[in-house]
């Protein structure tokens, strides 16, 4: 489908949503971006947190990089 074709599909489909919501979700997905206006952390959320860094930085906590991870994800896949 043409580039052109399919941009006016979607304004085309835009136009028919009543749902606030939904036109809410299609704005953030097309500029990219996630509002962190609908989220706070608790205090007891940013404790569990500082905690948790605290053992990172001392070592005493097990981390894995992007690439461990990834390899075991895709091992665990059957990739």
């Amino acid at each position: 489908m043409a580039k052109s074709n399919l941009k006016k599909k979607i304004v085309d489909c835009v136009e028919h949503i009543d749902d606030e919501k939904i036109l809410e979700a299609v704005y953030t997905l097309l500029n990219g971006q996630v509002s962190n206006d609908d989220y706070e952390l608790s205090a007891e959320d940013i404790k569990i947190i500082d905690a948790r860094r605290k053992f990172v930085l001392k070592g005493e906590e097990k981390t894995y990089t992007v690439a461990q991870v990834k390899k075991k994800l895709l091992k665990n896949l059957g990739k």
